[in-house]
């Protein structure tokens, strides 16, 4: 075996998540192989769009823009799905390779895609990064997840060796995802490249940050527990991406403490944490703090997530729960900051948001 540490965490490589072609709808997901599972949730009218930032419902009336922090102004009263269950897209799944001449890698794609629901395409862009050492098919939730909201989402899985390590490569690899999506067949019309989101976990979720950083397509980005570690690279080659925020564009950041500190090593020191990219991020920024989770909880199923995720300190909260929080945010963020739907500030800092998450004491929310 081959071993490594990302933020202190030993890990070893996992397999490849192996996608079939086969169609699935965002009801169940064994319904079919031709894309016409049944949706969920209810579309409701639209909404205009507000100014950056995180706030309550839109007050109701003419459209309009809002200024500074404040949400806009909405289109009228809005009913929008909810981001903690599938969406009324059906969608079908698609896998693929793309070579990447700047970095003389081919990178294996696993996509979800619509494949019908209530908006026509092209459909917004998401590019997930998995976790060092991480199989993708450990965030085939979110993929899906977003889908049947109506995005076309992939994992990118950008290489991430033993021996060295360089973010900027890492970056480019998981920008190359909508190179593939513009020549890939099934998706001609559906993929609006232009529109981009990148979310990620651990080591990915710094990779998405930098991404968007880097790249002018890259509209908004939600990291995942990201850990800013350098792992014995060269800053040039690894730089420290919180020190490159603020960044003209929203961004989130979702983590937990628990894996601040380590008996051995800490899986997500607090020097490297999730809290330091939104203390260096400007308006509009989200911080989600999970209070029980640790630093791979974030994953679809730590039970099949392997050796990379036995080293870090136990989670006093269920992986499914986190799972399922971190789900919901990804998709609330994008439809907020890559659709304009500012109803979706409920479900980010808002009444639904308080109540599920932090009435419960499952996480505490600070916006800015």
């Amino acid at each position: 075996m081959m071993w490594w540490r990302e933020g202190g965490a030993l890990l070893v490589a996992l397999g490849l998540w192996a996608c079939s072609g086969d169609a699935v709808g965002p009801g169940d997901p064994s319904s079919s192989s031709s894309g016409t599972g049944a949706g969920q949730g209810t579309t409701g009218g639209s909404t205009g769009v507000g100014g950056d930032g995180f706030g309550g419902m839109p007050a109701s009336g003419a459209g309009g823009v809002g200024a500074g922090g404040d949400p806009g102004v909405g289109g009228g009263a809005t009913t929008v799905d909810d981001p903690d269950q599938d969406g009324p897209y059906t969608t079908a799944t698609i896998a693929g390779v793309e070579s990447v001449s700047a970095t003389g890698h081919d990178v294996a794609v696993h996509c979800a895609y619509p494949t019908g629901g209530p908006t026509a395409a092209p459909y917004p862009v998401v590019l997930v990064g998995h976790g060092f050492q991480i199989a993708p098919s450990q965030y085939a939730s979110y993929v899906q997840r977003l889908a049947s909201h109506g995005y076309v989402a992939m994992t990118v899985d950008f290489v991430a060796g033993f021996t060295s390590s360089n973010n900027v490569a890492q970056a480019t690899e998981l920008l190359a995802g909508l190179d593939w999506a513009e020549a890939e067949p099934s998706l001609a019309g559906l993929a609006d490249t232009s529109l981009v989101g990148t979310t990620g976990h651990s080591l990915g979720g710094k990779v998405a940050v930098l991404a968007a950083v880097n790249d002018a397509r890259v509209k908004a980005t939600i990291a995942l527990d990201p850990v800013d570690s350098s792992m014995n690279c060269s800053p040039t080659n690894c730089p420290d991406v919180s020190a490159l925020l603020p960044i003209a564009k929203p961004t989130a950041f979702l983590g937990e403490t628990i894996d601040a500190t380590g008996t051995f090593q800490a899986c997500a020191p607090a020097a490297d944490n999730f809290e330091t990219f939104y203390a260096n991020a400007a308006t509009p920024s989200l911080k989600v703090h999970l209070l029980g989770a640790n630093h791979v909880g974030f994953v679809d199923d730590v039970n099949t997530c392997g050796f990379a995720c036995s080293f870090c300190n136990p989670a006093s909260e269920s992986n499914a729960v986190v799972n399922a929080l971190s789900r919901a945010y990804v998709v609330a963020f994008f439809q907020r900051h890559l659709r304009g739907e500012v109803a979706y500030d409920d479900y980010l800092t808002g009444s639904q948001a308080q109540a599920r998450y932090v009435t419960t004491g499952i996480a505490t929310i600070e916006s800015k």
